[in-house]
């Protein structure tokens, strides 16, 4: 760690507030100038177990967490037993000893008892406040200012009421004023407020509801799953404020039902789920398909099959979005790597649902989805909703065909009750005006007819994004949330090593940027980096590009990537 950087970390039991704590924390540093990049991890139990937060905190920017812990909070003696040596040499940790029966075991480490349980009693506050006065004591540990973090303290607690807050801020400057006095010096010269702009904390979740909004969703249906579950409680807090209804159905077949009627109907229409999740939804998105339904859906990746580890990350749902449901007909898949990325994709997401009448699935993981980030306010002046081929009153043709065979795939809609605009829709193949039909050569045109949206969705989007060194020997290729930690990796390279390489990013998957592609890779040396054993975007590049990998870092553990861990993968490689 240097000056103006810091990794800290706080471990309990389920309960005492941990992730609370940590967003707060996160918060206080964003609004002290600093950049954050702060995860969760909690194991897959409906109450209980160990849960930790770790949060980096940088002056410059950083969009991964590292491995190493300089500041471990441990409110339990479990977090000493399971977290002790996520501290690098010379770390600090902070527990309050007459609370726990483990001594940590120890010597190149500072000790910092702070007696956060009696401090708690003499302000007559339940025990669970300790997470209160912990964050207090960090802040005096580490040089920062008491007062922002009061300020993040009274913004997480505005809507309790006056007296919740001023219990909360009592309980953190009673940490932070008991460690000042005992432990005087800051922790390694100290962390203190930077001259900064004005920064958002957010997660990827967050910047998905943001641009579901912006976009003009008036729809959302969802069933509560990790880790789209937060998509669930910002939608249902702020759904009205936009006019948006929010429901949350009996499970996820009904809600992508539910959503495609919503579409049928003429609003803008989102469901958000996992893979567990959106299995069950495979036979509604065929319907949305069929009937050539504009649609967005949020698939949120975990580590499989089946409920596999509900709240863990991963990136093995690829192949599967890409082929899900049976038949021929085209979707929009892409990948976000950032909440910027989650919010103007997710925007995006929705005017190509209704430019190209079909599904189109956004692309997260649990990393991405509830980890928190600093973000730059986003820029919406250029953001204009476009609703494509869809007829207003008095713009019905006399002899309206609703799935017209058209050269782009893309034909005129109508929505229920205008004038001349009526035409059958149903889960069975039909002619041009939705009846049912299996007359060969009309089944024929109705495949070629939905395939060919493909093509037309290919000239709308550019598909990569490219980083780094244009001229690099070595490339880089990823996608999704590997982004942030690769971007810093290369940081790593090119400040300790010198090495200064490109980083190809696959953003849309379907349709697949080939040429774009091709073009960046032919004739370097690629190494392709995943959250999957399979690495399912390699076989897509050799199927699309023909070209193969050179070398793949994978990993498949239910972790994301950490930056270092990157680095030192990457330098192994080279």
């Amino acid at each position: 760690m240097s000056n103006s950087e810091l990794n800290w970390k706080i471990g309990g039991e389920a309960g005492y507030g941990i992730m609370t704590v940590g967003e707060i924390f996160s918060k206080a540093f964003i609004k002290g100038g600093y950049y954050v990049v702060a995860h969760t991890e909690y194991p897959s139990l409906i109450r209980g177990g160990h849960n930790t937060f770790q949060v980096r905190i940088a002056a410059q920017q950083i969009r991964a967490p590292t491995q190493p812990v300089d500041v471990l909070v441990a409110l339990n003696a479990e977090t000493i037993t399971l977290d002790l040596d996520d501290l690098v040499p010379g770390g600090l940790l902070l527990y309050d000893a007459t609370n726990s029966d483990v001594a940590p075991a120890r010597e190149d480490i500072t000790l910092c008892d702070v007696p956060l349980a009696q401090l708690m009693a003499d302000l007559h506050l339940p025990k669970v406040a300790m997470n209160m006065a912990a964050m207090g004591a960090s802040v005096g540990l580490i040089g920062f200012e008491l007062s922002v973090l009061n300020a993040a303290i009274e913004d997480a607690f505005a809507d309790k009421g006056e007296k919740i807050v001023e219990q909360n801020v009592g309980a953190a400057k009673a940490g932070y004023e008991f460690v000042t006095r005992t432990y005087p010096e800051p922790y390694k010269g100290g962390l203190t407020p930077v001259e900064g702009p004005p920064r958002m904390t957010l997660t990827g979740n967050d910047a998905i509801c943001m641009g579901a909004f912006k976009a003009g969703m008036k729809f959302i249906a969802i069933y509560p799953m990790t880790p789209t579950h937060t998509i669930m409680t910002y939608m249902a807090a702020h759904a009205r404020d936009y006019g948006a209804m929010m429901i949350q159905p009996e499970d996820e077949i009904a809600g992508i039902n539910l959503a495609i009627g919503a579409s049928f109907a003429g609003a803008r229409s989102m469901v958000a789920t996992a893979g567990g999740g959106f299995s069950l939804m495979v036979e509604g998105l065929g319907l949305a398909g069929a009937t050539e339904n504009p649609l967005v859906i949020v698939e949120g990746q975990r580590p499989g099959p089946s409920t596999g580890l509900a709240t863990r990350t991963a990136q093995a749902d690829l192949r599967f979005c890409l082929h899900a449901s049976q038949g021929d007909f085209f979707r929009v898949v892409l990948a976000p790597g950032d909440p910027e990325e989650c919010f103007y994709e997710t925007f995006r997401a929705f005017n190509l649902a209704d430019a190209l009448q079909t599904p189109v699935l956004v692309l997260t993981d649990k990393h991405l989805a509830t980890s928190f980030f600093a973000a730059e306010p986003f820029a919406t002046e250029g953001l204009h909703v476009d609703r494509g081929l869809l007829l207003a009153a008095g713009e019905v043709p006399p002899d309206f065909k609703r799935y017209e065979a058209t050269a782009s795939g893309v034909s005129t809609r109508t929505v229920p009750g205008l004038p001349g605009g009526i035409f059958n829709a149903n889960s069975d193949e039909h002619d041009e005006r939705g009846y049912v039909s299996e007359d060969a050569p009309v089944v024929a045109t109705q495949v070629d007819k939905r395939c060919r949206k493909y093509f037309t969705a290919a000239a709308l989007v550019h598909g990569i994004k490219f980083h780094g060194n244009s001229g690099a020997d070595t490339v880089l290729v990823g996608w999704g949330s590997t982004k942030g930690a690769i971007l810093d990796a290369m940081d790593l390279l090119r400040a300790n090593d010198g090495v200064d390489l490109g980083f190809l990013q696959v953003v849309f998957m379907s349709p697949f940027p080939s040429q774009l592609v091709k073009e960046r890779l032919e004739g370097a040396r690629v190494i392709l980096i995943e959250n999957n054993r399979g690495a399912q975007l390699g076989s897509l590049i050799k199927e699309h590009a023909q070209i193969r990998p050179d070398h793949t870092i994978l990993r498949y553990d239910g972790r994301a990537f950490f930056a270092d861990e990157l680095y030192t993968r990457i330098k192994e490689v080279l």
